[in-house]
């Protein structure tokens, strides 16, 4: 959940990617033979290194991008919230992480059911935006990505779940940003890798 952040925040990054091997084995050697020489706390992808600040897990890295770049919440109570939403999202990722790598005869009798509960979600996301333009308000924060990255897997998986009138005016605000425009046009760009790992059912 951090490649919309990086784009929109970070003017010069250096990417590395790590690709595991082919089945039925997906060798995962060329992240295992090097994760413990960058002296991280926490050995894990994604990571960042920012000089001497080095983390993983993807909201510590989000919330640091955020304080560097003045995408935090503007009082305690917003922030509050927002770490709230922020929270619900993982766990829609959840719902498609089950199911995406599930076995495929399990991916294929849950995946109704997946949906649904993903649907009863993204409703509770539409009620917490309500008429804001974004989930802080009138002000952009990071927990706006976390939100839209989470809800974009979820419409390239199911077309048009998203079809909820203030929830697509919110996906097409994120997606007019100027610093997110190359991003989005880029056929280099992250957004076109896969959004899972090799072994997923849905990639």
């Amino acid at each position: 959940n951090t490649s919309v952040v990086l784009e929109a925040v970070v003017s010069t990054q250096s990417t590395g990617m790590y690709e595991c091997g082919d089945a039925p084995d997906f060798d995962r050697s060329c992240w295992f033979d090097v994760k413990f020489s960058f002296g991280l706390d926490f050995p894990n992808l994604p990571y960042l290194i920012d000089g001497e600040t080095k983390l993983t897990q993807s909201l510590a890295i989000i919330h640091y991008l955020a304080v560097k770049t003045g995408l935090t919440q503007k009082d305690q109570k917003e922030a509050a919230r927002c770490d709230m939403l922020e929270l619900v999202a993982n766990d829609l990722i959840g719902i498609g992480s089950r199911l995406f790598y599930s076995s495929p005869q399990d991916f294929a009798s849950n995946k109704d059911a997946a949906v649904a509960n993903a649907k009863v979600v993204i409703k509770q996301f539409s009620e917490a935006l309500g008429n804001r333009s974004y989930f802080a308000g009138d002000n952009l924060s990071c927990t706006d990505f976390v939100v839209f990255e989470t809800l974009d897997k979820w419409e390239r998986f199911q077309p048009g779940i998203l079809d909820i009138e203030n929830i697509s005016q919110f996906m097409r605000r994120i997606k007019e940003l100027p610093t997110l425009q190359k991003y989005f046009s880029d056929p280099e760009s992250t957004r076109n890798l896969p959004l899972n790992n090799k072994m997923a059912n849905f990639k």
